[in-house]
């Protein structure tokens, strides 16, 4: 039998996410804002521009 390796998802810093062409304007600003000093996956970025973005206006 062949063996199965996990796929491990890359990691990124708040800098590298903010000099990718993945986002533009205001995204940018957004991820600049929220995230933190620390790695995240593309999904996790993802995840939290679509947080922001469906949260209601009080």
């Amino acid at each position: 039998m062949a063996k199965k390796e996990a796929v491990k998802e890359v990691k990124f810093t708040k800098e590298q996410i903010l000099k990718s062409n993945n986002y533009v304007g205001i995204e940018k600003d957004i991820i600049d804002a929220l995230l933190e000093d620390k790695c995240y996956t593309l999904e996790e970025v993802k995840k939290i521009l679509e947080d922001f973005n469906n949260k209601e206006v009080k």
